[in-house]
């Protein structure tokens, strides 16, 4: 592989230009996160039976539920809460049982189950914890009633924000339908011997619609439909309950909104919250920010009735935190960078080692980005620790390459032979990093999950590492490195003189007393461990 990549300089940098090109549009078009999107196995079964009270609602419907669940493979819990009118069970499977399937087994199980007539069909839903809102909108009336600020939110907001690019759907917190509510008097009633039922089952019949059958003729068929429903509240209020009795004789019929399931404020303004979830595996910062260039046409289409803030925008967090950690990436790079220069003293060598750096971290982005990763604080976590693999394979090839120039050979064959003799070498400390991150990857539970991307990251840039240094260094120092002193190498060369006669002398006196040394060695980590252990023991009785 060296030796092909000596003799073709043009195919050596082809290869680290892929590397680049494919990275850097990887990078481009990876979805950005905080956190890695992970899939709790976790399924939640909510049912509705409107009136009903908890004990009904436990036998009736959540342990039919419970049983039938039950009989699922990969199973781990099941937990359920019934309350007034309302079931929900959950059940949590084994971490290694997928979702999807686990979901779509759930659901089979429920839609077989004999629930009571006036149950509401059961809804099964995976627990998803990118599900969470990424931006919210708050809408307030202020010069329009709230019955036209719910008309607003739910028909002209809503389905503006449903077009964007990535929106999964959109929640409305303090929302309230419209809602016609006929209130009885049961005094007025009474004197025109009515009951409620008698009530219901009037209005029920006096305010229909349905089909009314068709008619066929040789060249056409009409549909016939019976609009016998009211059109307005007026035409409701005069409906005849009985001869000379109208419903507004006996009930108050209000235009108003149903009662309120939930309620949203904003600095002391009610009013209500578009909740705004992106779809799995979207990018967070494109979806916010594409919301954000609707707002000012839906500030327009708002005008002074009513108010449009954006609040709890997540891309913010999200963007300062993965800043944060390319900041430390860019950091430790220019440090490493640096750190070779002051102990290597050549600015050619640290020009060479330091271009292993940028190859490789943007190569990684195009493996990461093929098997499905994105990124997030995990995984550029993963790459500002892998810095120091790359950066020290580099330095192994280019070193050894310099000593080879060092003693005379020409800089082909100083390259051809330094490099061949660090190979294994590097190739066994690849391996040995593999196979201390690979199995990371496979660590079960749900750290195990987040840590997934972190420890393939750093894999992959321990593949790309490799590749690099054994490929483009050994075919750029054979062309820009000499064997020229700089004037910095000159004046700290007695430093590194001093520093090299104090080990070797060390190492010939542990050498002298070989069998002394572990002795030396078991007594010194006996001391720390009884001063560790003295400490530990103070620092708890204070605790205590």
């Amino acid at each position: 592989m060296y030796k092909f990549a000596i003799n073709r300089p043009i195919a050596t940098l082809m290869y680290a230009f892929t590397l680049m090109i494919f990275g850097w549009i990887a990078f481009r078009s990876m979805p950005i996160a905080l956190y890695p999107n992970i899939d709790f196995p976790i399924v939640t079964i909510t049912t509705t039976y409107p009136g009903v009270d908890p004990t009904t609602m436990e036998s009736q419907v959540t342990d039919k539920i419970e049983e039938s669940v039950s009989q699922l493979a990969g199973v781990d819990m099941i937990s359920s809460t019934s309350s007034e009118g309302v079931s929900v069970v959950m059940v949590k499977f084994l971490l290694e049982r997928d979702i999807e399937e686990a979901a779509n087994d759930v659901r089979d199980r429920v839609s077989s189950i004999v629930l009571p007539k006036d149950t509401q069909k059961p809804l099964v839903r995976k627990l998803d914890v990118g599900a969470a809102s990424v931006v919210n909108i708050f809408l307030t009336a202020k010069k329009s009633t709230p019955q036209e600020l719910m008309l607003f939110a739910n028909e002209k907001v809503k389905p503006a924000l449903e077009k964007v690019m990535g929106v999964g759907s959109i929640n409305i917190i303090g929302y309230q339908d419209r809602e016609i509510k006929i209130l009885p008097n049961p005094f007025l009633l009474s004197q025109h011997k009515l009951s409620v039922s008698d009530l219901y089952g009037i209005l029920s019949n006096e305010n229909v619609k349905s089909a009314g059958g068709k008619l066929i003729n040789s060249t056409q068929e009409l549909i016939l439909k019976t609009n016998s429903d009211a059109l307005n509240v007026q035409e409701l209020r005069n409906i005849m309950i009985k001869d000379g009795v109208r419903l507004s004789d006996v009930a108050t019929v209000e235009d108003t909104l149903s009662d309120p399931k939930s309620f949203s404020s904003y600095n002391g303004t009610r009013g209500v919250m578009l909740e705004i979830q992106k779809i799995s595996g979207a990018n967070t910062i494109e979806v916010v920010n594409s919301v954000k260039t609707r707002v000012p046409m839906l500030k327009e289409m708002a005008g002074d009735k009513f108010g449009v803030e954006v609040i709890n925008d997540t891309s913010a967090y999200i963007e300062h935190s993965l800043h944060a950690v390319e900041f430390d990436l860019m950091y430790g790079a220019l440090l490493a960078a640096i750190i070779v220069f002051v102990f290597l003293r050549n600015f050619t060598i640290t020009l060479v080692s330091a271009v292993s750096i940028p190859v490789s971290i943007i190569g990684t982005f195009a493996l990461m980005d093929y098997m499905g990763y994105d990124l997030n604080k995990m995984t550029m976590i993963g790459l500002t620790l892998a810095i120091g693999v790359i950066i020290d394979d580099a330095i192994v090839v280019i070193e050894n390459i310099h000593k080879k120039i060092e003693q005379g050979m020409d800089k082909f064959t100083a390259s051809v032979e330094g490099t061949k003799e660090m190979a294994f070498a590097i190739l066994a400390i690849s391996a040995m990093l593999l196979a201390v991150f690979i199995p990371v990857s496979f660590m079960g539970g749900i750290v195990g999950r987040f840590f997934n991307s972190f420890a393939m990251t750093v894999g992959f840039a321990i593949i790309i590492s490799y590749t690099v240094a054994l490929s483009l260094i050994p075919s750029l120092s054979a062309r820009v490195l000499n064997n020229k002193e700089s004037a910095w190498h000159r004046k700290t060369e007695h430093i590194f003189q001093w520093i090299e006669k104090r080990y070797e002398g060390l190492l010939k006196s542990v050498l002298r007393n070989r069998k002394k040394n572990p002795l030396v060695c078991i007594d010194y980590l006996y001391y720390i461990f009884v001063t560790f252990s003295k400490n530990w023991y103070g620092f708890y009785a204070k605790r205590r």
